[in-house]
C-alpha cells in the first residue's frame, strides 16, 4: 500500500498527470499565439519524461509541443501553476510547475519575447512602468 501511495505522489510531481488551467488572456508559446481559454498541459509522450510538453486547448483548436528545460525550486509547489512573462499586453508562457514538485519546466524565450523584454527594460513599451510586475501566475489542477 505504501509503494502505491509513493508512486502516485511521485507521478503528481511530474507532468505524467495532465495539468488543467483556465488562462484568461491570449498568450504565446514558441512564437505561436494561443487564445484565452481552458488548456491541458502534459508530457508529449508518456514514456519519455517531462522534457517535451504538449499544450492543448480543451476544445481541440490549439495544440503545440515544446522542448523544455528543468528548473528547480527550494520548496515544493503546493499547487500546480503556470508562470507567464508579461510585457504590456503580451503574455508568454515561461514555466510549468506540477503540484508537489521541486522541479518545474521552463520554456526558452523566443526572439520576440527577448525583444519585448529589452524594450521594457528601456521603458519603450507604452504604459509599462519599469517597476511594474511582469510575472503572472495561473493556478493549474492535476488530473489523473
Amino acid at each position: 500500500m505504501m509503494i502505491i501511495a509513493a508512486s502516485t505522489a511521485a507521478k503528481a510531481q511530474s507532468l505524467e498527470y495532465r495539468l488543467s488551467a483556465n488562462i484568461p488572456f491570449d498568450f504565446s508559446v514558441a512564437g505561436k499565439k494561443l487564445p484565452a481559454g481552458k488548456y491541458w498541459i502534459n508530457r508529449a509522450q508518456q514514456g519519455n519524461g517531462d522534457m517535451v510538453v504538449q499544450i492543448s486547448s480543451t476544445d481541440g483548436h490549439s495544440n503545440i509541443t515544446r522542448l523544455t528545460i528543468p528548473v528547480v525550486a527550494r520548496n515544493a509547489m503546493s499547487k500546480g501553476s503556470l508562470v507567464f512573462h508579461r510585457y504590456g499586453d503580451e503574455y508568454f508562457l515561461s514555466e510549468i510547475w506540477p503540484a508537489g514538485g521541486l522541479t518545474g519546466r521552463e520554456l526558452r524565450k523566443t526572439r520576440a519575447e527577448r525583444e519585448l523584454e529589452r524594450k521594457a527594460q528601456d521603458n519603450d513599451i507604452v504604459g509599462m512602468k519599469a517597476s511594474e510586475e511582469r510575472t503572472v501566475t495561473i493556478r493549474a489542477s492535476n488530473l489523473p
